[in-house]
């Protein structure tokens, strides 16, 4: 068991499990299963399939059913004491999702326990709904008797400390319920605008803002994007988006067959080609390319 640990949730689905096997490359690719543990929570109807296809004495497998809010899987782990109380063994905590590649300088990372790390989000993006967005936030914020501190653009994961991403996840999912309660009786919504399917998103960003003033948070070094951009010195970790815009690496493309197969020799610079390189590759190749490079 390492100090730290990784938690992902993988649904039901063989999409989650093609895309858990970018981080779990990533993971054996630069050694990071040596200071790192992953805990991954799993639907049991594909844990069979699950532990045929991966296997480590760092990675553990838990078995969780889908919550009662699907949208809040990511965090639902945190409802379960017994959970809770496993986790609290680990100093650092990163809570991320499948879609995720870890980068060579996750491996020499070394978390300050006084910082908060999360990633760009897109819920609040466009200027004019965006702006309404984060009023509406920071309204309901001051009606729920939380602090403010003006964050903005908060992503979906998180590393911290174990006992600040506990505590952070634990009112997520509060939060999440209550808006989904009180914050949709007018309808669902729609993206760009305030919208029933970024409530996990709404709920993290009003944690954040309760939780970690300025000088706690650190934004950017994860969710990195997974286009032409240069992986630099602090991208630790890239998500698969899958807009439009992610140009070179879009997840609902690879998943449809539409990304191109291509064969590198070498760890690529930028990050939609190294999204690709991996997603494409075995393990063990990767793990040459990676010896390479050092």
């Amino acid at each position: 068991m390492n100090k730290n640990a990784i938690i992902v949730y993988i649904n039901d689905s063989d999409k989650a499990l093609t895309e858990f096997s970018w981080l779990y490359k990533t993971w054996l690719m630069w050694s990071i299963d040596k200071s790192w543990d992953i805990v991954a929570f799993a639907n049991p109807s594909i844990i069979e399939d699950f532990k045929s296809k991966f296997h480590h004495e760092n990675l553990k497998v838990i078995e969780m059913l889908s919550s009662d809010t699907p949208i809040a899987n990511p965090y639902a782990m945190f409802k379960d004491d017994n959970n809770i109380e496993m986790l609290k063994g680990y100093e650092f905590l990163f809570r991320t999702e499948c879609d995720s590649f870890l980068t060579k300088h996750f491996a020499d990372f070394k978390p300050w326990r006084d910082k908060v790390y999360v990633g760009i989000g897109l819920h609040a993006a466009t200027t004019h709904p965006g702006d309404l967005i984060r009023e509406k936030l920071k309204i309901i914020s001051s009606t729920l008797g939380l602090k403010w501190y003006g964050h903005s653009h908060i992503g979906h994961n998180l590393l911290a400390s174990s006992e600040m991403v506990i505590a952070n996840s634990i009112l997520q999912t509060g939060l999440t319920k209550w808006l989904l309660e009180n914050s949709f009786t007018n309808g669902d919504g729609a993206y760009p605008s305030w919208f029933k399917g970024e409530v996990s998103q709404y709920a993290h960003e009003l944690v954040i803002n309760s939780n970690v003033s300025p000088l706690g948070m650190h934004q950017g070094s994860i969710d990195t994007w997974c286009g032409s951009n240069e992986i630099t010195s602090l991208d630790l970790h890239i998500r698969a988006w899958q807009q439009e815009q992610a140009d070179i690496f879009n997840k609902a493309k690879y998943h449809a067959g539409e990304l191109p197969n291509v064969k590198f020799g070498f760890i690529p610079k930028t990050a939609g080609e190294y999204c690709l390189l991996v997603a494409n590759e075995n393990v063990e190749y990767l793990k040459e390319l990676a010896q390479k490079n050092k």
